[in-house]
């Protein structure tokens, strides 16, 4: 966004724990209600007491047994008005519903009689891991062939199956949510991490000040197989063993993982106004930025702080100016304090009062949605702005160590208190922060609209037909397709020189050639024939990575690394270079990622296996066979 340009929030959508509605949602805000519990009775795989262990980093085990939960009735209620047929989406994983709801509400709230919806798209944030439905995928292929090596054929009885299309977890929503409301504009997904839900609304920023849009419908969802969440930040020594999230507190401890979706309509201010739209607030300035250090779970404060000066850069604010800043906050210990010094750093050392600006973090009440925390993050800022109260933290007592707030500008609220603007007509402000996995940092800004009194003049967006187009140069390759592992072995393939190679059989589909779907339609490995590439290989400490964790990488991630880095050594970028290098990379979900549901499920079915098989095995024995 260059200086003066801003886009305007018109239509709002969200569902989260224990908040069906978005008045609900303030009132568990206001009310400092935490809505951490136990999963919902069948959520679960496991039973919750057989996934539980109280040691921490116990492999396949979970040390906490909370989490925020949506209601299953909130997911499975019908959604009137869509373009989409009512029996295909219970075919599908629960969070597609989860978005259609959301985005339906977000999409009606606006103004759209007059729209172009050819000239209306979507970008949502939404997590490319396995869902409920992916992983019941894994467990009918590779579990189905398992248990007929164990049991036999005739013993094992037919599984209902799940519908193909839930392989499609990354990026099949959005263009669902497209779909169901008639929507020919850019469509796609992103994962960036715990920051999805702000990149995915910069880039939809993006297509409305370029005029390649008209409204965008943008946010972020989060709804996968909790159990995979719940494991994953187990084994990673982030939950919060208490299931309880305390940004900034002495108590924090952990992080609580929370499951929603909040989604909103954007419009350019001067068409929302020229429409009668509602405005819920203008989005002013969003600065993303890449760690250069750091590590997974170690933020670095210089990321953070580019990314935030970026966004007062485009605003034209100093940092003084606002009044509420929803932050990350994740009742980590670590990223509440580098949090905390970065917005320290930020502010400077004078110019401001004691205590003048409120932080707080949502996550407090609903845990951390991951790809849509920024989307909540937001939407608690506009209904702070359209209450005009500025909202408590939960579970917030007494500072952490590192958060030395009387020395600073900002204050924690325990309770709500009047959103007051500071002169009469000047609007109120606020920013956002959303902090990914391995230093992925958006912060964005807003601001309350008062309307103006019309002028004679005002901005003109040009359509995308008459603007001129700026050149875009291809500058660095990098390339490894199946056999060529190389940018000089594919040209040679391509272009001619290069020796025969015969198209191969996939390796590594263990179980899949095995299963009775394979039998039932006749196939076999070579019906797959193709150029497959067989194996990735570095260096050791290539690309900073400790070599246990390349070991244990989906093959994927290591070949996406050692490509990117030879298209940027192809084009000689370095140093400072790098700074204003991004990073865009197309994927999909690996479904070698559901196979953990599987391997968790045989300690569940392993008891009825030994029955069935006349195997009466003691608790040790039981164990030592399923290892």
């Amino acid at each position: 966004m260059k200086h003066g340009q801003s886009v305007a929030i018109v239509g709002v959508g969200g569902i989260f724990p224990m908040s069906p509605t978005l008045d609900r949602f303030w009132e568990t805000i206001v009310g400092n209600v935490d809505t951490s519990r136990q999963p919902p009775k069948g959520r679960w795989l496991l039973d919750v007491e057989d996934a539980y262990d109280a040691r921490v980093g116990v492999p396949d085990k979970v040390y906490s047994k909370k989490a925020c939960f949506l209601d299953d009735e909130t997911e499975t209620r019908s959604i009137p008005g869509l373009d989409i047929d009512a029996d295909f989406l219970t075919k599908l994983d629960p969070m597609f519903r989860l978005l259609l709801r959301a985005g339906h509400q977000a999409f009606s709230d606006g103004r759209i009689d007059q729209l172009n919806r050819e000239r209306v798209g979507v970008i949502i944030g939404n997590l490319a891991l396995p869902s409920e439905l992916s992983s019941t995928m894994a467990r009918d292929y590779l579990g189905h062939a398992f248990a007929e090596k164990l049991l036999g054929p005739e013993q094992v009885p037919e599984l209902p199956s799940v519908d193909p299309l839930n392989r499609y977890v990354a990026g099949l929503p959005a263009g669902i949510l497209a779909k169901a409301l008639s929507l020919g504009g850019t469509c796609y997904t992103l994962d960036a991490a715990c920051a999805s839900s702000l990149y995915a609304i910069k880039l939809a920023v993006d297509e409305l000040v370029s005029g390649r849009a008209d409204a965008m419908l943008t946010g972020g969802l989060a709804r996968p197989d909790s159990l995979y969440t719940q494991m994953g930040f187990s084994q990673l020594h982030a939950l919060s063993p208490t299931g309880t999230c305390s940004p900034f507190d002495a108590n924090g401890n952990g992080l609580v993982v929370g499951e929603g979706s909040g989604m909103f309509l954007l419009k350019r201010t001067e068409d929302a106004v020229h429409a009668g739209d509602h405005i819920y607030g203008v989005i002013r300035g969003i600065g993303l930025s890449n760690d250069l250090g750091g590590s997974l779970l170690a933020p670095a404060s210089e990321g953070q702080l580019r990314a935030m000066r970026s966004a007062y850069q485009q605003a034209g604010w100093s940092p003084s100016d606002i009044d509420m800043i929803e932050c990350h906050a994740t009742g980590t210990p670590v990223g509440d304090v580098v949090e905390f010094s970065s917005l320290r750093t930020l502010w400077g050392d004078d110019g401001w009062q004691p205590g003048q600006c409120v932080i707080g973090s949502v996550k407090s009440n609903i845990g951390h949605l991951l790809t849509a925390a920024g989307s909540a993050a937001l939407m608690k800022t506009l209904l702070a702005l359209k209450e005009r109260t500025l909202p408590p933290t939960a579970n917030f007592s007494n500072p952490a160590k590192g958060v030395d707030l009387d020395s600073s500008p900002f204050r924690v609220l325990q309770e709500a208190k009047p959103w007051k603007a500071r002169k009469q007509g000047q609007p109120r402000r606020a920013a956002i922060s959303a902090f990914g996995f391995g230093g992925i940092n958006a912060h964005l800004l807003i601001e309350e609209w008062i309307p103006k009194k019309p002028v004679k003049s005002s901005v003109t967006y040009l359509p995308t037909s008459k603007k001129k187009a700026t050149p875009i140069a291809i500058v660095g390759m990098g390339a490894h397709f199946g056999h060529w592992g190389s940018l000089d072995e594919l040209r040679s393939r391509l272009l001619g020189g290069g020796p025969d190679v015969d198209p191969q059989p996939p390796k590594h589909w263990w179980g899949v050639e095995q299963s009775r779907w394979f039998r039932e339609n006749g196939l076999h490995q070579d019906s797959f024939k193709g150029f497959f590439v067989s194996e990735v290989a570095v260096a050791p400490g290539a690309f900073r990575i400790p070599p246990r964790e390349v070991e244990e990488m989906l093959p994927r991630q290591l070949l996406m690394l050692k490509v990117a880095a030879e298209a940027l050594k192809d084009a000689g970028l370095e140093k400072d270079d790098l700074l204003f290098t991004g990073v865009f990379i197309g994927t999909g979900l690996d479904l070698n990622a559901t196979n953990f549901s599987f391997r968790w499920g045989i300690e569940k079915y392993a008891r009825a296996w030994a029955q069935q098989l006349g195997r009466e095995l003691s608790d040790h024995e039981l164990q030592q066979w399923i290892a």
